[in-house]
């Protein structure tokens, strides 16, 4: 009745609004009393004051627990529990590992539980997260942020789970910019296995996968494998297309200086190879350290293209005897000459250039591993494979008496350098694929080759019949023309036969394959790459892979990059962990990310990549 009264009294509305007016004065007061806190992040940075693509780094997030409280550990002993965790905001910039937490202490607390121990964190605690910035990391101000969440507890109760903020502002530098470590002490317990041992979200690219040789594993700290390895792939260089016509030339320039001065020869043996070295230390400059253009990429350039074809055109005019019959490198009156400390340099410099379109499949592993070290280190290592190329020449400078086979005077020694002229002719043809190709077409352009291979196998019967009636030169040179024009033969049938039709690489064309959820293969591919040329004869058009590209409708995806503004160069620098081809790229809807394949690579691989690629697997094999 009394209660009544009242609302009698005061009547309903006004009794209605006083509540009201009542709720929002409590709201407010609980709204301007400060919020507990139980920690504050005292410091977040990383280990280095500015960072670089592809560079391996730690952050650190310091936190400070208040005196009187303390949080559960990353791995309380009850499960019922909230552990201590960070979370990293993504960030286009970086990939992230696992974080390292620290381990907790256990406690027990006589208000709570005396007989069931905790496992706390208190005062200081120091959480890392290594990282790794990405390939594509664009230059300038990057920002890394995260929250830490936790419940915090005093000796007698647990509070409502707290979540703290952070970041840390830091910037990425373009590679080969100096980087300097920061903050000794709290990093001193840095352990290398956190890269190697726990998940990223994204998968670094990681050198310790590489393998030399097919064989040996080549680890971040590899370094006598990778130095040996280096060197042993430079010596190996010299065998390659390109650079193959050029060493006989040389083996009898040494020689003819040491008919003159032993010790002179030793000397410019030692200056061409600085010139080769030289050459391969501004190639580690460019592309490995600072990455201005990809291994090989300096081809696109057609101006430069042209240069080598005219040098290797007089080169060989030379080889013929039409500017001299004396000395078989009296054309170096023109190009590069051997008698001289200029002349020698430049032709060191001249043959590295002539060995990078054909080398890069061959140690792309060791190119991998150098960008992944400091620039110091990757460019010592790229001037290593210099010193290994470098190598049999100065050793034919230092034992000249080992070109001594070669005939010196007459008849036959004209055509030893005739023969020789016809191999810097050839490779003077491929060079000027791109010129030819838009006249004759792909095909014709390498039966253009192989007729240069006809003539110089005719020449040389021709030239022996002549210059000799004996069966056995005869015959020699009969084996040796048979070889040499039924070796290009295949050579070019295998090339000119394509088991299927390329479709030219374009966005929007991957775009469309990846919406009808089929695999794609891109190869990129160029015109002056002779490795490319054999990767797509030996695996790309290999009878396993060719079945399973029909048996799982492979659509093939050429991305040619002879051209500077061909459309592949911009998927090349965001997907090859070092761009240079030949490489190649596998799309489909079982791989979040496209498969990559490096160098030269076996069908087995290839149809590996396109099974996971397209979730299915083919019984070809």
């Amino acid at each position: 009745m009394r209660l009544g009264g009242i609302l009698n009294g005061m009547g309903s509305k006004k009794l209605i609004v006083s509540l009201f007016a009542a709720v929002l004065l409590f709201a407010a007061l609980a709204n301007a009393a400060p919020a507990p806190t139980y920690a504050d992040v005292e410091q977040a940075v990383v280990n280095y004051t500015s960072l670089q693509p592809r560079q391996q780094a730690v952050a650190a997030i310091v936190v400070k627990i208040h005196e009187g409280y303390h949080a559960q550990s990353h791995t309380p002993l009850d499960s019922l529990l909230i552990p201590f965790e960070v979370q990293i905001d993504s960030a286009p910039a970086f990939a992230f590992y696992t974080p390292v937490f620290p381990p907790g202490k256990n406690e027990s607390y006589k208000n709570i539980d005396p007989k069931k121990p905790l496992n706390v964190y208190t005062g200081i605690v120091t959480v890392y997260v290594p990282l790794q910035v990405k390939e594509n990391a664009a230059v300038g101000p990057v920002k890394i942020s995260g929250t830490l969440s936790f419940q915090a507890c005093d000796d007698k109760q647990c509070f409502q789970p707290t979540t703290i903020p952070f970041s840390i502002d830091t910037r990425i530098e373009a590679i080969g910019q100096p980087v300097t470590a920061q903050f000794p002490q709290l990093f001193k317990t840095i352990d290398p296995r956190w890269f190697s041992d726990t998940t990223a979200s994204i998968a670094p690219p990681a050198p310790a996968t590489e393998k030399l040789f097919g064989r040996f594993e080549l680890k971040n700290n590899s370094y006598v494998l990778a130095f040996v390895a280096a060197f042993i792939a430079g010596i190996i260089f010299n065998a390659v297309p390109c650079v193959l016509p050029v060493l006989p030339l040389k083996a009898i320039g040494f020689y003819e200086v040491s008919q003159h001065n032993r010790a002179k020869c030793l000397a410019f043996g030692a200056t061409f190879s600085a010139g080769l070295i030289a050459s391969f230390g501004v190639l580690a400059l460019v592309v490995v350290v600072y990455r201005k253009v990809g291994w090989g990429e300096i081809y696109s350039n057609p101006w430069l293209n042209l240069a080598i074809v005219v040098i290797l055109l007089v080169m060989a005019i030379g080889t013929f005897g039409v500017f001299t019959v004396n000395l078989p490198v009296g054309i170096y009156n023109i190009t590069p000459r051997h008698d001289t400390y200029l002349g020698n340099f430049l032709f060191g410099i001249l043959t590295a250039i002539l060995s990078t379109p054909c080398t890069f499949g061959l140690f792309v592993s060791l190119l991998v591993w150098a960008a992944s070290q400091p620039a110091v280190i990757g460019a010592t290592l790229v001037m290593t494979v210099g010193a290994g190329m470098a190598f049999p020449y100065f050793l034919l400078s230092a034992f000249p008496e080992l070109a001594r086979k070669f005939p010196r005077t007459g008849p036959w020694s004209d055509l030893v350098k005739q023969m020789m002229a016809f191999l810097l002719l050839g490779s003077a043809v491929f060079f000027a694929r791109r010129f030819i190709v838009p006249f004759t077409g792909a095909d014709t352009f390498w039966w253009i080759l192989f007729a240069v291979a006809v003539v110089a196998g005719l020449y040389l019967v021709g030239r022996t019949i002549k210059l000799s009636p004996k069966f056995s030169p005869i015959l020699i040179a009969s084996i040796l023309a048979i070889a040499l024009i039924g070796g290009v033969f295949a050579a070019v049938w295998d090339i000119v036969q394509q088991p299927y039709t390329w479709t030219p690489y374009s966005p929007e064309t991957l775009a469309t394959i990846e919406k009808s959820h089929r695999v794609a293969v891109i190869d990129f591919t160029a015109t002056w790459c002779s490795t490319c040329q054999y990767l797509e004869v030996h695996t790309l058009n290999g009878p396993t892979v060719v079945a399973a590209v029909k048996k799982l409708d492979v659509e093939m995806l050429k991305a040619d990059l002879t051209s500077s503004s061909a459309p592949g160069w911009k998927l090349l620098n965001e997907k090859a962990d070092f761009p240079a081809i030949p490489f190649t790229l596998v799309y489909g809807p079982g791989a979040a990310e496209p498969i990559k394949l490096n160098g030269i690579y076996s069908p087995e691989q290839l149809i590996g990549a396109i099974e996971k690629a397209g979730m299915k697997s083919v019984a070809i094999r």
